[in-house]
């Protein structure tokens, strides 16, 4: 347990964009932080950096071809070290902070454990990027939502009446820090196992959110049969549509005493 150190963190999200997507609670606490460790693009570095004067990047912890596991462990370290010799520490991560991020959930989980202070605030992710982007609500069909690795090595029950979101279709099976990929054998097993569920000529749609404000996210529309052409990034991201809700159980309905055409006006107006 903590005995001496006043060390606290507080791990915080940047956004996608280079700029306008951090909110004023997260500002602020950058400006007041002893120091901010930091893995967000070259660009927003540089927006930290005029913020705080002491920002450490620890993007430089990747290396090409390295296990990003160890990467993670090293992030996770450093974070919890400067805590540990007593500084206010904020952690800041690309995006939102919970999403995708091994080392935020580790770092406040060991903290935490031995007395000190740590917590999260939320961040604006890729998804709600990609909500705002695509114009999709996923409470219409309801929403499922998957890394490609994992949607492929587990025995998951997709449901092709929801929305499903299907992430990093750029990096399946690849646990190394790889810039330079161009083989991508995995999105042919992808295509394959979606064909279970879906139609060939179902309409997919591949996505990237805008990084910087003044560029357009890429958002391409294609069939589910053209998958294996596509060529990712590591962040790409695929949506799949739904292909239309369900029929009503009609036993439920009437115990409710709701009728479908009151319930659509009442959710959908």
């Amino acid at each position: 347990m903590k005995t001496e150190s006043t060390g606290s963190l507080v791990v915080v999200g940047t956004g996608i964009t280079v700029s306008g997507q951090m909110t004023l609670i997260t500002e602020s606490l950058l400006k007041t932080a002893d120091i901010v460790l930091s893995v967000v693009t070259e660009s927003a570095l540089i927006n930290l950096q005029m913020i705080n004067s002491n920002v450490v990047c620890l993007r430089n912890l990747y290396e090409q071809g390295k296990s990003r596991a160890l990467t993670y462990q090293k992030m996770t370290q450093r974070i919890v070290d400067e805590v540990k010799s007593g500084k206010k520490v904020v952690a800041a991560f690309y995006g939102h902070p919970g999403v995708f991020v091994n080392p935020s959930h580790v770092a406040i989980k060991q903290l935490k454990s031995e007395g000190y202070s740590a917590e999260m605030l939320p961040g604006i992710s890729a998804e709600d990027c990609l909500v705002a982007d695509l114009g999709l609500d996923p409470s219409h069909y309801g929403c499922q939502s998957y890394e490609a690795t994992q949607f492929l090595l587990r025995q998951y029950t997709l449901d092709p009446h929801m929305m499903q979101i299907i992430w990093q279709i750029g990096s399946i099976a690849d646990f190394t820090h790889n810039k330079h990929r161009t083989s991508h054998p995995g999105l042919t097993l992808l295509r394959d196992e979606l064909l279970k569920y879906f139609s060939p000529s179902h309409k997919i749609i591949i996505y990237e959110a805008s990084t910087i404000p003044i560029a357009a996210p890429r958002i391409e529309y294609l069939e589910l049969r053209d998958l294996a052409a596509v060529i990712p990034k590591p962040i790409t991201t695929m949506v799949i549509p739904s292909k239309g809700l369900p029929e009503f159980d009609m036993k439920t309905m009437t115990k409710l005493k709701l009728t479908p055409a009151i319930f659509e006006q009442q959710l959908f107006g």
